[in-house]
């Protein structure tokens, strides 16, 4: 028997979960901020954004200003 995935608020829980789990990791020292801006640098090169290829001067640009906010409170 197959389960299907819980969909509440459209998708956004899952958001919701990462963003609390990596805070709890950095809050309990597992992760530290250096290694969530490395972790979401990684991800952020693997976007394939419309119209052209994704630098790293721009996957920077939305780690500092679009990811970092959203998972290190400050």
């Amino acid at each position: 028997m197959t389960e299907k995935a819980m969909s509440l608020g459209h998708g956004e829980i899952d958001v919701l979960i990462l963003r609390a789990l990596v805070r709890k990791l950095v809050a309990k020292g597992v992760l530290s901020p250096d290694d969530v801006r490395s972790i979401l640098f990684d991800a952020a090169k693997g976007l394939d954004p419309v119209g052209g290829e994704l630098t790293a001067e721009t996957a920077h640009i939305i780690v500092e200003e679009d990811l970092i906010p959203a998972f290190l409170k400050p």
